[in-house]
């Protein structure tokens, strides 16, 4: 029986690897690469010398996964597929690492259950796929702590050295690794109470190793003494909430707002009937390191954020083994006692694995993505556009994806009075596109954004993921001497003087709802290009743009931004001999009918909407007030 057992628990465990690795890289890029992923890539630009001049400067955390990736870009290419897959194979290693250290000190059903949380973790799953430090970090600490077990349980000098080489890169994979390694000292007085002869070597290996680790020893004091926080938007978090926020990332990823009390206590209830079932055995005093690496790296760091306030659950990302292992060792000893606890288990996998689901296709917590503003940029661009971006490196991640023809600038001057560049650039540009991405953290309070809407017309609002990029069209000429070649031409003329004599539109076939710029309605842009008459009534009005059905019911309407360009730039105050160009947002109703549709203009006199400016020659059967100019297909939502 348990030759069988150990041989399901080995089929198991490859299953597992299999479903994880699917899983890791059948969506590995779903998303485009962000910020964090953006330096590693400009950190890893550039010769040898140049990359590890940059990366060992004290302000980069993690200059080991840097190092590994400047050499994995060079074997497997520049592609997001490539630059991620690094991380794929450290968080899919971690399995077998974690299953023999859990079998280890536990038995191969609390191993197999433990690998099956790491394999489902939505935590474990998001930074398999970012091209960053945290799936190395949670690798090496597993494997740290896996041959610091073995050390003390089987001895051999080689185990030492594979520890003390383990060790290093668990310093060198992420600051906080410190923390883990301070733990260890705990578990070696656990693992050494009946060994001390191995208990001995673990305090020479360590020796060893802090003097080899001097100058990063002295480094990380003189951070802790003199540390200045950058991120403002930081601040000090209790334990408690700490706690919280820890346990609802690791399990579903979830922060202390976000997560119900239901969903906190399950995983805490499972970890700590773990401690529970330990506290009655009173052999294998061995098994309290999982205790230890589980909460210690949480408790050391605890006093020091009243230091230097930074916290975030994935810095601790060392503690999530032992964690799983705890809660599986929980549900395993729970079934024990009564197999259908062992169903908790089930519950917990449902909930993570909404989680998964939740990541996968909720743009609203995914990354930020700069594929989107990229593509938007290049449909909505004209010839002669700049393309402002808040900061210098949100500029590198854009043109990884971004192929128009604009300038990209990233901003350099005083984010506090941005009013001289702006003036500068409407002086040379048709249009300003003005992309947002960490902002409020480059400069706080900068007035980007207000005083460009102050000088100029907005064109357009984009707000990806939840507003995590904003992308604000600025419309700085309005007027041109001839139609532009990409727009369609038209001949329609308003009782006032005012001609439609042209427009433009990005789609003519699209579904009524999108979920990831204004969930959850669709948006139509429109650009429309208007001529005086030399004689034009005055009586101000306001265009309405509309998506009727053939009954003139209205499924869509533009949003009305003002000041707009006929609040700036009145039509009295036209050349008659000039096109000028507007802009306009067209927001669908998402309960729109799949069908075709068709686009209308119409003149409404200010304050009097249902009072429009009728046409000089309204087309045969058609209302006088409006202009017919463009089918639009509806295709059926999602």
């Amino acid at each position: 029986m348990k030759r069988s057992w150990s041989k399901g628990a080995r089929i198991g465990l490859w299953i597992l690897l299999f479903i994880a690795y699917a899983l890791r890289v059948g969506s590995l890029t779903l998303q485009s690469l962000w910020v964090d992923e953006g330096y590693a890539l400009y950190f890893t630009d550039g010769n040898f010398l140049k990359v590890m001049h940059t990366i060992v400067q004290p302000q980069h955390n993690g200059p080991l996964f840097y190092f590994l990736l400047f050499w994995w870009r060079r074997i497997a290419g520049d592609s997001d597929f490539a630059i991620r897959y690094l991380s794929v194979m450290f968080n899919v290693l971690t399995l077998p690492l974690l299953f023999r250290w859990a079998k280890r000190l536990f038995t191969k059903r609390t191993a197999l259950t433990a690998c099956w949380l790491f394999a489902f973790s939505p935590f474990s799953l998001w930074f398999a796929q970012e091209a960053k430090m945290y799936a190395l970090h949670m690798m090496v600490a597993t494997g740290s702590s896996l041959v610091l077990t073995e050390a003390f349980l089987r001895g051999r000098w080689w185990r030492w050295a594979l520890y003390a080489l383990l060790t290093s890169t668990v310093l060198y994979s992420h600051f906080f690794g410190a923390f883990l390694v301070a733990t260890q000292l705990g578990m070696a007085l656990l693992l050494g109470w009946s060994r001390r002869r191995r208990l001995a070597a673990y305090f020479i290996t360590m020796l060893l190793l802090g003097l080899a680790h001097t100058p990063l020893i002295k480094f990380g004091w003189l951070v802790l003494r003199y540390y200045e926080p950058r991120d403002l938007w930081r601040g000090f978090v209790p334990l408690g909430t700490m706690v919280r926020d820890a346990v609802g990332n690791y399990f579903y990823r979830l922060s202390a707002p976000l997560i119900s009390w239901t969903a906190f206590l399950l995983p805490t209830g499972l970890a700590l009937a773990g401690v529970a079932a330990l506290l009655r055995l009173h052999q294998r005093r061995e098994r309290w390191i999982i205790v230890l690496q589980a909460t210690a790296p949480v408790l050391i760091f605890y006093p020091i954020s009243f230091r230097a306030p930074v916290y975030a659950a994935k810095y601790l990302s060392a503690v999530v083994p032992a964690l799983f292992i705890l809660a599986a060792f929980g549900i395993e000893s729970l079934a024990r006692l009564w197999r259908p606890l062992g169903l908790l288990l089930l519950a917990l996998g449902m909930l993570m694995t909404n989680g998964i689901v939740r990541d996968l296709t909720d743009p609203t917590v995914q990354r930020a993505d700069w594929r989107f503003v990229a593509e938007y940029l290049e449909t909505h661009e004209g010839p002669n556009d700049i393309v402002v971006v808040s900061a210098f490196y949100n500029t590198y991640l854009l043109n990884r994806y971004y192929r128009g023809q604009s300038k990209v600038w990233g901003f350099e001057a005083d984010p506090y009075n941005p009013g001289p560049v702006y003036q500068e650039f409407g002086e040379k540009y048709d249009h300003i596109w003005l992309v947002l991405h960490h902002d409020q953290a480059m400069a706080p309070g900068n007035r980007l954004r207000e005083a460009a809407i102050e000088a100029f017309p907005i064109i357009t609002e984009q707000y990806p993921n939840g507003g995590q990029i904003a992308v604000i069209g600025l419309q700085a000429r309005f007027a041109y001497p001839n139609l532009p070649s990409t727009a369609t031409p038209m001949d329609s003329c308003f009782a006032n003087g005012i001609c439609l004599v042209g427009y433009w539109l990005d789609a003519r076939s699209l579904p009524p709802t999108e979920d990831l710029s204004h969930p959850p309605s669709n948006w139509i842009h429109i650009v429309l290009y208007w001529r005086r008459e030399p004689k034009i009534d005055p009586t101000p009005f306001r265009p309405l743009v509309r998506l009727v059905d053939a009954g003139f019911e209205v499924w869509g309407g533009n949003l009305d931004r003002q000041p707009d360009l006929f609040d700036r730039y009145p039509p009295d105050q036209w050349d008659a001999n000039e096109v000028v160009e507007t802009h306009f947002d067209l927001n669908l109703n998402p309960a729109t009918p799949p069908g075709m549709y068709k686009l209308e203009v119409s003149l409404a006199l200010e304050g009097a909407e249902n009072r429009r400016v009728e046409l000089v020659n309204p087309a045969f059967g058609q209302p006088p007030d409006r202009v017919l100019f463009e089918r639009i297909q509806i295709l059926p939502g999602d």
